[in-house]
C-alpha cells in the first residue's frame, strides 16, 4: 500500500491511497509531525555518514518546533511567530502564504505505515539574488514575463527540505511528492493565490543526484545564491 499525505500546520489529509481500502481514515497515531521529523532527521543523518562527514548535528533542521513556524510562517521568518504562543492555535493561512509538507508512506502486509519519502515547501517573498556559476547556466531572468511580474506580489514557493528512504529511491515516491506540490502550485496560481515558480537550493557538490532529480524534473538555473554556504546554487521551475 502507497499512500500520500499532505501536512499544514494543524492539520494531515490523505491526497492519494492507491489501494481500494474502504478505510481512507488517517492514523494520526503514526502519521504526524513528530514522526516525519524523526524519520528526516534519522535519513539526513546516515546520509551524511555515508558522504564522510560523520555524526553531522541535523537537530537544527530537523527539530519541531521549527517546522511547525515555517509551516505556519511559510517564509520561515522565526520572528513572525510568537515563542509564547501555540502555533496549533493559530488560524490557517492559505497554503500558497504558508508551509506544506507531502509525505508518502507504505505499508507492507503485516507491518505498520511508514514513511519512504517527504518533501517540505513554504512561501518565499522572492527569488534569491544570485550570481553566475558558468557562462551556459540559466538564470532567473529566463522567467516568462508574466512570472516576472507575479514574483514581487505573490512571492515564490521555494522547496526547503526532501528525502527519500534509499531503499525506495527508485520506486519514485519523491517524484510523487513533487508531482502534488505542482499540481497545488498550478491552481493556486490559477486562482491569484501565487506566481507558479517553485525554486530550490542545493549544492551539486555534495549533492548530484538532486541535481540530475531537479534537471529531469524540468527545473532550470544553477547561478550561485549570493551570501549562500559555498557552492550553494539555486534552481527554479516555473508552472
Amino acid at each position: 500500500m502507497t499512500r500520500l499525505y499532505r501536512f499544514t500546520h494543524n492539520n494531515v489529509e490523505l491526497v492519494s491511497d492507491d489501494t481500494d481500502a474502504a478505510n481512507q481514515e488517517v492514523n494520526t497515531g503514526a502519521i504526524n509531525i513528530p514522526n516525519l521529523v524523526m524519520f528526516s532527521a534519522v535519513l539526513f543523518m546516515t546520509e551524511f555518514r555515508k558522504m564522510g562527514m560523520g555524526d553531522t548535528d541535523v537537530s537544527k533542521t530537523c527539530n519541531m518546533s521549527d517546522w511547525r513556524r515555517r509551516m505556519y510562517a511559510g517564509t520561515g521568518n522565526s520572528q513572525e511567530v510568537d515563542e509564547d504562543i501555540d502555533i496549533m492555535d493559530l488560524p490557517a493561512k492559505h497554503s500558497s502564504q504558508a508551509g506544506v509538507i507531502y509525505a508518502a508512506t507504505t505499508q507492507e502486509p503485516e507491518d505498520k505505515e511508514s514513511f519512504t519519502a517527504f518533501l517540505f515547501a513554504y512561501h518565499k517573498p522572492g527569488m534569491s539574488k544570485t550570481m553566475p556559476a558558468s557562462r551556459t547556466a540559466q538564470t532567473a531572468s529566463e522567467l516568462t514575463r508574466e512570472a516576472q511580474a507575479l514574483v514581487p506580489s505573490s512571492g515564490v514557493t521555494h522547496i526547503w527540505l526532501c528525502g527519500s528512504d534509499p531503499v525506495h529511491r527508485r520506486n519514485r515516491y519523491m517524484s510523487k511528492c513533487l508531482e502534488q506540490l505542482e499540481q497545488d502550485v498550478r491552481a493556486w496560481k490559477a486562482s491569484g493565490q501565487g506566481s507558479g515558480i517553485m525554486t530550490v537550493h542545493t549544492i551539486p557538490a555534495a549533492f548530484p543526484g538532486m541535481v540530475q532529480f531537479l534537471l529531469k524534473n524540468g527545473f532550470h538555473g544553477g547561478d550561485l545564491v549570493v551570501g549562500g554556504e559555498s557552492g550553494k546554487v539555486l534552481y527554479w521551475k516555473e508552472v
